[in-house]
């Protein structure tokens, strides 16, 4: 059992909530069992589409957000596992590190640009950019992606359960996307290969990591970089 912070964001600054956390204004209830335990339990009540929210967060055990959230909620978090039972708005998880974010609603544009690490889920769908930049995280949109999603990815995995718009993989130069659906546009930057085993199994992997049952079959496509001749 993890100590449990429970803040309330009408008290709370949304700015730096590992502060907030430590702060004497944050209402805390620990276990006598584990008053050493480093990695708290946090629980965030009454989000209303606060900017910035989580910025930095680092090594929290859980964070639970009931509420949505504003623009760049949780860039650069690290080792956290984080699920918003809500909607965020753009840059959700820009600059992501390590851990897993689940969001159960919509996101905005560009949902984890930049991310280094970590899987980052929205159930709902996302607008224009999904990944763009991507570096090495993982990302899962489990509805439909606007246009440009994978823009400029260097590595990691893009999954879309829907379909996605104009220039799917314009500038991309590492990492894979798997589509569900049909893109508006594919960009001559890359190409779809056939889904072989080390594939569906690492497809797989990902959907039950961020909570979702499938087979992970013949339902997806896969695309990476065209390979020069």
């Amino acid at each position: 059992m993890n100590p449990i912070v429970e803040l309330r964001l009408s008290k709370t600054s949304p700015v730096r909530l590992q502060y907030a956390i430590e702060s004497s204004s944050a209402k805390t209830s620990v276990h006598p069992d584990v008053r050493n335990e480093e990695s708290p339990h946090v629980q965030v009540r009454e989000a209303q589409g606060q900017h910035f929210l989580g910025v930095g967060l680092n090594n929290l055990h859980r964070v639970e957000i009931d509420g949505s959230v504003g623009d760049y909620a949780f860039c650069g978090a690290h080792q956290c596992e984080i699920t918003l039972e809500g909607s965020a708005g753009d840059y959700l998880a820009h600059s992501f590190r390590s851990g897993v974010l689940i969001v159960t609603g919509n996101a905005g544009h560009s949902v984890g640009a930049m991310g280094t690490g970590g899987l980052i889920t929205v159930y709902g769908s996302a607008k224009d950019r999904v990944g763009v930049s991507l570096r090495g995280a993982d990302v899962l949109i489990r509805g439909n992606a606007g246009a440009d999603v994978a823009q400029g990815m260097t590595s990691g995995t893009i999954i879309i359960g829907g379909t996605a718009g104009e220039n799917m993989g314009q500038g991309m130069t590492g990492g894979t996307i798997f589509l569900r659906g049909d893109a508006t546009e594919i960009s001559s930057d890359i190409e779809e290969f056939r889904l072989r085993e080390p594939d569906r199994l690492k497809l797989g992997l990902l959907l039950l990591k961020a909570g979702i049952k499938s087979t992970a079959g013949k339902e997806f496509r896969v695309f990476r970089p065209k390979v020069n001749a």
